[in-house]
C-alpha cells in the first residue's frame, strides 16, 4: 500500500506536466522493462507463453481499466479522497464472493458492507455544490479492482507472480497508448523521464506484491491491510500538493475502514465456527 501511494503521488505530479495517456504509456514501458529484467534473471521469462490463459488476460485487462479510471480521477480530486473511495473494494469483494462463489455472508457483514458504502457516499458527497463526478469514477474503479482481485485468487498457483504482473503491465501500457491517441503528446525532458521511471519502479513492486498477497488465501484475510493506503495517501497528498481532506471525507474514510475491519472480524469468527463444526481430521 505504501508503494501504491508513492506511485499515485508521482503519477499525479507527472500528469500535471504531461498528458495522462503519455505518462501511463511511458511508465508502462519502464514497468515492462523492470519486470522483464526480473523474469530474465530468475529464468521465468520463458514461462510467459505457457502461462497465458483467459483468466490471466482478463485480470490484466481489468488492471489496465482500473489504472485508467483511477489515475484519471487523481488529477481531479485529492489523493486521500480517491484512496478512501477505492478502499470500498474489500467490501465489494465480500459481496461478490457471496454472489459468485457462494461464500457465506451473514447479516452482520452485509450491514458492514452497507455502512462502508455509506462512508463512500460521504466521501463522494452527492450534493449540489460539493459533488465531484470523478468520485463516482473511482467508485466504478473499486468494482473493477474487486473483480481483478477475485480473479487473482483463483489463478493457477503454478503461474509465477512475475508473469501475472508482466501481463498486467502490458495491458496498462496498451490502454495508456489508446488514451494517448486522443491527446497531444509533448516531449519528455530528462527530469520528467526520471520521475516516470521511479513511478514505474514503484508500480512494478506494487503489482508484484499484490499478486503475492491474494494468491491461494482467503481474500477477506488479506483485504483489510489495504486500509493502510489511506494513511500513505494522505501523507503523499499533503507533502506533494498540500491536500487536506475535509471533515466529511475523514468521516467517510473512518466508516469505510471501520466497516472493513469489522467484516474481517466476522469472517474470522465464521472460520473458527466452520473449523469447530468440521472437527479434527481423521
Amino acid at each position: 500500500m505504501a508503494t501504491f501511494a508513492a506511485n499515485d503521488t508521482l503519477v499525479k505530479m507527472a500528469a500535471q506536466r504531461y498528458p495522462l495517456g503519455e505518462v501511463i504509456f511511458v511508465r508502462g514501458l519502464f514497468t515492462i522493462a523492470f519486470i522483464a529484467a526480473a523474469m530474465a534473471a530468475t529464468g521465468q521469462i520463458r514461462m510467459i507463453r505457457g502461462s497465458m490463459n483467459s483468466r490471466v488476460v482478463a485480470r490484466g485487462l481489468l488492471e489496465g481499466l482500473a489504472a485508467i479510471l483511477f489515475t484519471s480521477s487523481l488529477l481531479r480530486m485529492p489523493i486521500a479522497e480517491a484512496s478512501a473511495i477505492i478502499l470500498i473494494s474489500p467490501l465489494i469483494i465480500t459481496a461478490m464472493a457471496a454472489f459468485f462463489y457462494g461464500e457465506a455472508v451473514g447479516w452482520r457483514r452485509w450491514t458492514a458492507i452497507a455502512v462502508g458504502f455509506a462512508g463512500a457516499m460521504l466521501v463522494v458527497k452527492p450534493a449540489p455544490g460539493a459533488f465531484n463526478a470523478w468520485a463516482l469514477v473511482v467508485l466504478v474503479c473499486a468494482f473493477v479492482s474487486a473483480s481483478r482481485d477475485l480473479i487473482t485468487r483463483n489463478l493457477d498457483p503454478k503461474i509465477p507472480a512475475t508473469v501475472v504482473s508482466f501481463t498486467a503491465a502490458s495491458a496498462v501500457t496498451l490502454l495508456g497508448l489508446g488514451l494517448g491517441a486522443f491527446e497531444s503528446w509533448r516531449p519528455i525532458d530528462s527530469s520528467g523521464m526520471a520521475l516516470i521511471a521511479v513511478t514505474a519502479a514503484f508500480l512494478a513492486v506494487s503489482n508484484f506484491f499484490l499478486v503475492l498477497a491474494f494468491r491461494g488465501v482467503e481474500v477477506s484475510a488479506v483485504s483489510p491491510f489495504r486500509y493502510s493506503l489511506i494513511v500513505w495517501a494522505a501523507i503523499g497528498g499533503y507533502l506533494a500538493f498540500g491536500e487536506t481532506p475535509d471533515v466529511l471525507a475523514v468521516a467517510g474514510a473512518a466508516l469505510i475502514v471501520g466497516s472493513g475491519v469489522y467484516a474481517l472480524h466476522r469472517e474470522r469468527i465464521r472460520q473458527r465456527q466452520l473449523a469447530a463444526t468440521a472437527g479434527p481430521a481423521a
